[in-house]
């Protein structure tokens, strides 16, 4: 492992590098997006149900007192690469981001101006760094205290993904009927 603080720079640089990129992909996405309204009961339907899913397997694991295991198999490679990779095959880029994009757009607080977007890219850019830095500082008491309590956070996280989806179900589904 490169432990040192040149490869933690080199690693965060390229994590928020990617963080940007996608997050301007997703301001592009949900434009298209906002063309296909007629889809919208679609793509909600199917956040409800991957939602679901992965509340539902958190909860499991939570169930069954599991533990997380992982290895990261590219850990050992240049730092820098090491961001990149990991921010790239992060499933949960695109959907977070774009889930935040629509809250804004739709309370006015995001607009489609290009001097809007390079902001709101920049300002996140700025947010991860700082981020990075406060989990750069206190990163190993945090992982000590997340490998003590996982049973606990897979509860936590099973449920918040449960009440988001029963949410998101009631908002696009159950309301519209009234």
């Amino acid at each position: 492992f490169h432990n040192d603080i040149a490869s933690a720079v080199g690693f965060s640089i390229a994590a928020i590098f990617v963080e940007m990129l996608l997050v301007r992909v997703a301001l592009t996405a949900i434009k298209q997006f906002e063309k296909l309204k007629r889809y919208l009961r679609f793509f909600s339907l199917l956040t409800c149900f991957i939602l679901l899913l992965l509340s539902f397997n958190t909860l499991a694991a939570a169930y069954q007192r599991e533990t997380f295991h992982a290895e990261i198999p590219f850990a050992m490679f240049n730092p820098i690469l090491s961001g990149l990779i990991l921010s790239i095959i992060n499933p949960f880029h695109l959907p977070f981001w774009m889930g935040w994009i629509v809250v804004l757009k739709s309370n006015k607080l995001l607009n489609d101006e290009s001097t809007s977007y390079n902001y709101f890219v920049i300002a996140i850019g700025m947010g991860t760094a700082a981020a990075f830095i406060v989990y750069g500082i206190a990163g190993h008491y945090v992982v000590e205290l997340l490998n003590r309590q996982q049973v606990l956070l897979n509860w936590a996280v099973g449920i918040i993904l449960l009440i988001t989806a029963f949410v998101l179900f009631y908002k696009n589904f159950v309301k519209t009927l009234h």
